[in-house]
């Protein structure tokens, strides 16, 4: 309900616009609402089976477009029912050169248009007539279901000036008699003097009602600019959503490239491991069936077997062994082991000593025992000592 807590009411007269008193009203004003007594102004309603607003205004141009060949006429819909598959609502048609001259003294702020009498509907709770009086004019309109019907304008009677004289009175009889030719009757009839700073005073808490009951008040307005900048926003907004489904269309094609990506290279993986088992069959095992879990490992031990020498009986319990002699033989030898890696080939341990002759000590003393000793990656760790790596093959 910003247009009601957040704006300040005008009501546009001869030359310019008065503001409406309100206690509730902000003292800056930044976003005003100008009660219009527009002269011209025709409604009718429409139902498309689309929502979008862009597409509803041409369909709408293309619907008056024979009876408006010379121009000078702006459309504004009013959406009051919208679902995803189409929507409903009112169309106001202005002449262009009115509603200039009426909207000109709040052109310079965020000003948002209503017919006079639209924020009036609360009043007659949707059907019924509301009447707008001010110093120059008569308008009014005639509301069915929560919608409205038709809009009507006159002078306000000023005998002494020689015009015409229309009064609340004669407008009332025009809509029975406008209604009863129609088999209706014209339903509840409110009217407010703008002229009377008692009913005036009344008008925010009938606009706040009104916003209650019918919400899409708050979105009319009969403003060439205001609109124009919804439709670059409508637009805008489109194109938006046309690229976000472009970008939508190729992040799909990319996700697709990444799974067939993905799907050949599990199937070179699988196709590779096929392989490797049958190259192994074929090589060890030629009446072995049923899939081999590791090809490569089980072709590295027989390979280990087929080379037979030295490493025949050197099991795993047996490498701990000499490891146990050792320190059996070299008792005072301070060696603390981090880990040990045995394979088919040997021992690779990781370990610390006190000194460099400590580590070169453990060294010989596997060397004399395995075919090859091989210390690497000695160095000094402070507060360890010296670190080292041993190789020990068989």
């Amino acid at each position: 309900m910003w247009i009601f807590e957040n704006a300040v009411f005008f009501r546009v007269i001869e030359g310019g616009a008065a503001r409406i008193p309100s206690p509730s009203a902000p003292k800056r004003v930044r976003h005003t609402v100008s009660m219009t007594p527009l002269k011209s102004v025709a409604i009718s309603p429409f139902s498309f089976p689309f929502n979008n607003v862009l597409r509803i205004r041409e369909a709408l141009k293309l619907q008056v477009l024979p009876y408006a060949a010379g121009g000078g006429m702006e459309l504004f819909p009013s959406l009051l029912d919208k679902t995803p598959r189409g929507s409903g609502g009112v169309a106001w048609f202005v002449p262009s050169g009115e509603l200039e001259n009426m909207t000109a003294p709040l052109a310079q702020v965020e000003n948002r248009v209503w017919p006079a009498p639209l924020p009036l509907v609360s009043k007659v709770e949707g059907e019924g007539a509301t009447f707008w009086l001010d110093e120059d004019n008569i308008c009014s309109m005639l509301w069915r279901g929560g919608s409205p019907v038709l809009y009507r304008w006159k002078p306000r009677e000023r005998a002494a000036e020689g015009r015409a004289s229309f009064t609340l009175e004669s407008e009332r009889s025009w809509y029975e008699a406008y209604c009863k030719s129609k088999g209706e009757d014209v339903g509840e009839v409110f009217a407010l003097d703008a002229t009377q700073p008692s009913e005036l005073g009344e008008l925010p808490e009938i606009v706040k009602k009104s916003l209650e009951l019918y919400p899409w008040i708050g979105d009319v307005n009969l403003s060439r600019r205001a609109f124009d900048d919804a439709l670059v926003l409508e637009r805008a907004v489109s194109s938006l959503a046309r690229v976000a489904s472009w970008l939508l269309i190729m992040g799909l094609f990319v996700l697709g490239g990444n799974a067939l990506r993905y799907y050949e290279a599990r199937r070179s993986v699988d196709d590779l491991r096929d392989r490797s088992s049958e190259l192994y069959r074929s090589t060890f095992e030629p009446s072995r069936t049923g899939r081999i879990p590791d090809p490569l490992g089980l072709a590295l031990s027989k390979v280990a077997e087929l080379r037979g020498g030295s490493t025949e009986g050197r099991l795993i319990n047996e490498a701990f062994a000499e490891l146990g002699a050792i320190f059996e033989q070299y008792p005072s030898m301070d060696v603390t082991l981090d880990s040990a890696r045995y394979n088919l080939e040997g021992v690779d341990y990781t370990g610390s000593a006190p000194d460099m002759e400590t580590a070169q000590e453990f060294r010989r003393a596997w060397a004399e025992r395995a075919e090859t000793a091989q210390l690497a990656n000695l160095q000094n760790a402070p507060g360890v000592g010296y670190r080292f790596d041993l190789s020990v093959k068989w």
